[in-house]
């Protein structure tokens, strides 16, 4: 089937923004490639210093920009959209998987459409922002993909109410890449007095309640880690370290373009994970799939998405972000609770694996 060729519309194929997250597109693409042509079509930021595809063995075409300013990211908008319809005649895709509905691919699905009706385009939603900003909710009522690839089935009546049918709804789960952690996690030599929490640096996303946390606990050392940095997160981080600063906080260290999790993961007592509203971000994170599979203890916060994932007391524990001292109370109750963590484990490893994942794309094909 080599002489099949797919295209893939994937985000921001660059250092540090490396395709780790949304529905893992560079390893399915890396692994679909032994068996059909895949080529991405990916954004090239403007100081772009190194491309990757020689990496993950798989050709990635920067046929997309970003660019603060807005009037030169107005005139990439259609500029791109062009250029990439051109590279699509030229190339003659059967199918097309579009990981996520960023703004910047919409025209180029408009003129696919116009041009070429006969191509078959798949959508993957890992995320419901596609679902609540009311642009991408008019393109997904009117614009009817072939298949929409869903990784929560939460999502699933939102879907349904946008004139698709179940038939044309798929669940292909988010996974973790199980081959970094197959080493045994010890948990007893680990440091019961280090937390390790994970979120964006913006203050929507919960990362000052990490601040007010350590200013409770501080005899507890706080690792606020964050696996993607560009100019905008280093603006908020900026605006972290002055909360840090305002509240007299000492017990945070701040670790940036974190590209191995599981080496934290290995020491940490446990790991606060609040993410931000639901509206916003991904729906299963990767980042609570890791830290289980690493024997973990995890306090999440109390979205209903992570209710896919974890259940209070038995695998994690759920806290309340507007309750601080709550949070404190169930850490120091519970970081030295083994089942919590066992129970994590074997929740991560019944988890789907890629291969499983990557099956399903390819039974698509």
């Amino acid at each position: 089937m080599k002489d099949k060729n797919i295209l893939f519309f994937a985000q921001q194929i660059y250092y540090p923004w490396i395709e780790w997250v949304k529905n893992n597109s560079i390893n399915i693409c890396k692994w679909l490639n032994k068996k059909i042509k895949v080529n991405i079509i990916s954004h090239k930021w403007k100081n772009n210093k190194k491309d990757f595809d020689t990496i993950f063995w798989v050709d990635v075409f920067y046929l997309l920009h970003l660019n603060d300013n807005k009037i030169i990211q107005f005139f990439y908008f259609f500029y791109d959209a062009f250029k990439s319809l051109y590279f699509i005649f030229k190339t003659k895709p059967k199918k097309i998987f579009v990981q996520y509905l960023d703004t910047s691919y919409i025209l180029s699905l408009i003129l696919i459409k116009i041009f070429n009706r006969k191509i078959d385009i798949y959508l993957t939603i890992y995320s419901t922002d596609e679902l609540s900003i009311w642009y991408k909710i008019k393109f997904l009522k009117y614009y009817k993909f072939n298949k929409i690839i869903i990784i929560s089935e939460y999502l699933r009546d939102k879907i349904l109410k946008l004139w698709y049918k179940n038939k044309n709804i798929i669940y292909i789960p988010l996974s973790y890449d199980k081959t970094r952690y197959l080493n045994f996690a010890n948990f007893e030599k680990r440091d019961k007095k280090t937390i390790l929490f994970t979120a964006w640096s913006i203050k929507e996303a919960w990362s000052f309640l990490m601040v007010d946390l350590a200013k409770n606990m501080s005899d507890f050392n706080f690792i606020f880690a964050m696996r993607k940095f560009n100019k905008k997160s280093e603006d908020e981080v900026l605006k972290l370290r002055e909360y840090i600063k305002i509240k007299w906080v000492k017990n945070i260290e701040i670790k940036r373009n974190i590209e191995r999790m599981e080496d934290l993961l290995w020491n940490v007592g446990a790991l606060v994970l609040p993410l931000q509203d639901i509206n916003i971000k991904m729906l299963v994170p990767v980042a609570l799939l890791e830290a289980m599979a690493r024997w973990t203890i995890c306090f999440v916060s109390d979205l209903e998405n992570l209710k896919i994932l974890v259940t209070n007391n038995i695998n994690a524990v759920i806290f309340n972000k507007n309750n601080i001292i709550d949070l404190k109370e169930k850490i120091i109750k519970n970081i030295d609770n083994n089942d919590l963590a066992l129970n994590a484990y074997k929740f991560a490893w019944k988890y789907p694996s890629f291969d499983e994942i990557i099956r399903k794309y390819y039974n698509l094909i």
